[in-house]
């Protein structure tokens, strides 16, 4: 949806009314194809439309023609009329609902006419000749034909069959040409007409897109040279601007000059306030994105910091576990060690046990000495001069490496203890005779004197 700046606060640039600018070509694709649609937005603008001029109906064409009004339209930067004309349906039973202006939040914008079984909602703008704000009361379709209703429509010479007449009445008997907002109609949707939206519709044919596409290229239908007085207010058949068919509007007399001036200005205030309001909304809400903006830089500086903790804390907790793994190691060390003596001491225990069993004859006191020479240890004589007074008991032969120490006859379960040989008295070892004993403690004092 385009927003078009009025020319009353500032002059800017105001994009086109493209929609309306088909050539004729693509015009007649789209009716070959028609499409299903409600009524859509086409543009918008911040000023409203002038009022709706005063004109006469030119005569019917034929039968079958329906009457579709004119209206305000925007391009080029200002209002222009479009005017209204005698079109034939896209298909029978389909009735005209006119395109209008309605207020919308600041705006003025303007909603799409279209085609359809119903005549819906078009703002409750008094466009004549049977649209007095609420439906259609220029005819009607019965079994195909279509019927006019004599107090509307302008037949001229034209004999018409399918005739009526039945009085009219307008929702609304002012010219205003927009809904809602400061001086609008002050109309709502019904709830028919709201269904009636909803169903199929089939837009402006090539006729009314060719009517609206002339309209916009003549200088003479814009608002700011006729003042709202149209030389070309209505035409007998579409695209024939000129020629007996062509209908001019009423001039507009001071007095009513005078209104519309003082409507026109009363919406400009309207407008000038509801901008003031923007403005002010605009200011508020810069301030609090500024706020916003300032808010966002501290939360990043905060996290900034916060990712700088993170990653010493990281640091940190990396060398925590490094040293941890360092110490998990030294205690795998130590453990390892510890098994090591635990298998030493458990093999030197071994050995003991063998030496006991080899040689159960050795005095207890003096097992302790056999089991240290058998680990390879000497004992400390200074310490204990009874040792060299002690009998030093025989040498049992220690197991070779790697033989296996006999085992031990254990009882069974259920059986008392088996009885042990008892080991054979071996012959005391002579002692040596005193004399000999002597005579070895002499022979040094002897090669002295020598």
């Amino acid at each position: 949806m385009n927003t078009i700046k009025s020319p009353n606060l500032r002059k800017t640039l105001r994009p086109r009314l493209l929609a309306a600018l088909a050539a004729p070509m693509a015009a007649a694709i789209m009716m070959a194809l028609p499409s299903t649609s409600i009524a859509g937005i086409s543009l918008s603008v911040d000023f409203a439309p002038p009022p709706i001029p005063v004109y006469e109906q030119p005569p019917l064409p034929g039968e079958g023609y329906i009457w579709t009004p004119g209206y305000w339209a925007y391009g080029d930067d200002d209002y222009y009329w479009v005017p209204g004309t005698w079109v034939r349906p896209p298909t029978i039973g389909y009735l005209w609902t006119p395109g209008y202006w309605g207020w919308d939040d600041g705006r003025y914008v303007f909603y799409d006419g279209y085609w359809g079984e119903h005549v819906g909602f078009y703002g409750g703008v008094n466009y004549g000749y049977g649209y007095g704000g609420r439906g259609y009361e220029g005819g009607y379709w019965n079994r195909g034909a279509f019927y006019y209703n004599r107090n509307v429509n302008a037949f001229g010479d034209y004999r018409v069959r399918n005739v009526y007449e039945r009085p009219v009445v307008y929702v609304n008997v002012e010219r205003v040409s927009f809904n809602g907002g400061e001086g609008g109609v002050a109309i709502r949707a019904s709830d028919d007409e709201q269904r009636w939206s909803r169903e199929r519709h089939i837009e402006a044919n090539v006729e009314q897109q060719r009517q609206r596409q002339l309209a916009v290229q003549n200088r003479e239908l814009r608002a700011s040279v006729n003042h709202g007085a149209p030389p070309i207010a209505a035409t007998q058949k579409a695209g024939a601007f000129q020629g007996p068919g062509v209908v001019r509007a009423h001039e507009v007399s001071a007095e009513q000059r005078a209104a519309i001036d003082a409507r026109e200005a009363r919406v400009n205030r309207a407008d000038a306030k509801t901008n003031a309001a923007a403005a002010q909304t605009n200011r508020q809400d810069a301030r609090v994105n500024a706020n916003e903006a300032r808010t966002a830089r501290e939360q990043a500086a905060t996290n900034a910091e916060a990712a700088k903790t993170n990653g010493q804390d990281a640091r940190a907790n990396a060398e925590a576990a490094r040293t941890a793994r360092e110490d998990a190691r030294t205690k795998a060390e130590a453990a390892r060690t510890e098994r090591q003596d635990a298998r030493m001491n458990a093999d030197a225990a071994a050995n003991n046990r063998n030496d006991a069993q080899r040689n159960p004859d050795a005095p207890r006191a003096e097992r302790p000495r056999a089991n240290a020479e058998a680990n390879g240890m000497q004992a400390d004589r200074s310490n204990n001069p009874r040792a060299d007074l002690a009998p030093r008991p025989q040498r049992a032969d220690r197991p070779v490496q790697g033989q296996v120490p006999r085992p031990v006859d254990r009882p069974m379960q259920g059986q008392g203890p088996r009885p042990q040989p008892q080991p054979q008295a071996r012959p005391a070892r002579p002692a040596e005779p005193a004399s000999s004993k002597e005579n070895d403690k002499k022979k040094p004092e002897d090669n002295k004197r020598q």
